[in-house]
């Protein structure tokens, strides 16, 4: 005796192959659009901030240090991962995050004296 089983005629019979290409082309698509999206977000980490001053101090910071700041504190990303991604050694990504941090600071004190001598230089 032959078990019929309703939900069979509900499933779709494809070939192998057809199914590979259709389950590789949506993953590829899904992933280039993945990659789009944390591209404008990795290269643009100054969105993050509303405060204007602290905007156009990340904005000045060199992109490569941008990006590893980004992966680092925003996206949370291991040490690993950041060098697999940016094809880097991980004492490369340790000295770019280092110099993005101390190039975020630097340029902080310096946009927040310009500031300061535009309103007229107070006395602080």
């Amino acid at each position: 005796m032959k078990k019929t089983n309703s939900n069979n005629a509900k499933d779709i019979l494809l070939p192998n192959e057809e199914i590979k290409e259709i389950l590789t082309n949506s993953y590829y698509q899904a992933q280039m659009e993945n990659a789009n999206n944390i591209d404008v977000d990795i290269n643009h980490l100054e969105n993050i901030f509303a405060n204007e001053t602290y905007y156009a101090a990340m904005k000045i910071v060199p992109l490569l240090e941008r990006k590893v700041l980004y992966l680092s504190y925003i996206e949370n990303v291991r040490l690993n991962d950041i060098c697999r991604r940016l094809k880097l050694q991980k004492k490369e990504v340790v000295s770019l995050r280092n110099k993005g941090i101390t190039h975020f600071k630097n340029n902080l004190k310096t946009l927040y004296k310009a500031k300061k001598l535009r309103n007229g230089g107070g006395n602080k």
